[in-house]
């Protein structure tokens, strides 16, 4: 039968139909042994938190679809994918860092006993923090770099990077096989993922994986609903942010905020951005 479209894993319904089901934990094992220093004996016991694939989620309106899991030795993980770098990004992993850490709160409990949680975004394009492929944030001291606590982790992948690396590149084994996995994710050539699936028998598996999703219809409609939410979305925030600011008028920054706020972008982030105060964005 012949195929019916390309596939990237950039997409995140994608992505999710391939690490986030019970049936491919091992797919998800793989490459979060390459990204976390943590024992693989306690990545191998991974639970998925949330495997079900909601109807108002697969709309091209609404939904992030992440991927949540909890470890063995109880540590949250957070994972999403995001086709585009926007301006809020930084305050948005680091507010569902915080959602999760503070769901482990239990009334009465001691604070020591608060899980580790750490969030893991991928990147499509325009990471323009720097030039690294893999960044671990922390909390440390600024001259020392000693950590005040270790319950907090933010790791941001950069794709775009990946893609212009070479395995001869790779400082050891752990890296050229992240490398590999980044590459996979990155692709929409099916050439080139058969060829990095040749190097793994996992990345085999989710290689075959996205070759069946090619050849459904249905995966094809859920798979353009999501670009399309994907594309909206980065266009409203580049056009109607740029227009706030350089308009400058009332009504502009009122329909600006309230595209904003529609998507779900935090309310002082949006007041930042256009200059309207907290007050009016929340009557929107």
């Amino acid at each position: 039968m012949e195929k019916l479209f390309n596939i990237t894993l950039r997409n995140d319904y994608a992505f999710k139909r391939v690490f986030g089901v019970d049936e491919n934990k091992d797919i998800l094992q793989d490459l979060l042994e390459c990204i976390l220093d943590i024992p693989p004996e306690t990545i191998a016991g991974l639970e998925l938190l949330d495997k079900e694939f909601h109807k108002e989620l697969l709309s091209e309106k609404l939904g992030i679809l992440d991927i949540k899991l909890r470890l063995k030795d109880g540590t949250f993980i957070d994972i999403e994918i995001q086709n585009r770098w926007h301006f809020d990004f930084p305050e948005r992993t680091l507010y569902y860092w915080s959602k999760m850490y503070n769901e482990g709160v239990k009334q009465g409990q001691d604070y020591t006993k608060l899980p580790k949680c750490i969030t893991i975004n991928l990147i499509g394009k325009g990471f323009n923090k720097n030039k690294r492929l893999h960044n671990r944030y922390f909390i440390l001291e600024q001259e020392t770099k000693e950590p005040l606590v270790s319950k907090l982790e933010i790791h941001i992948l950069n794709l775009e990077k990946a893609r212009l690396l070479k395995e001869s590149q790779c400082k050891d084994n752990k890296t050229k096989r992240l490398l590999n996995w980044l590459k996979f994710i990155e692709t929409d050539d099916r050439e080139v993922r058969k060829m990095l699936a040749e190097t793994s028998k996992v990345m085999a598996k989710a290689n075959d994986k996205i070759i069946v999703m090619e050849m459904s219809p249905k995966e094809k409609w859920l798979y353009d609903s999501r670009m399309k939410y994907e594309n909206d979305r980065a266009s409203c925030i580049s056009e109607g942010y740029q227009q706030g600011l350089e308009e400058g008028s009332y009504q502009t920054k009122l329909e600006t905020a309230s595209i904003f706020k529609k998507l779900g972008i935090d309310i002082e982030k949006i007041a930042e951005g256009t200059g309207l105060s907290i007050e009016e964005i929340e009557k929107l």
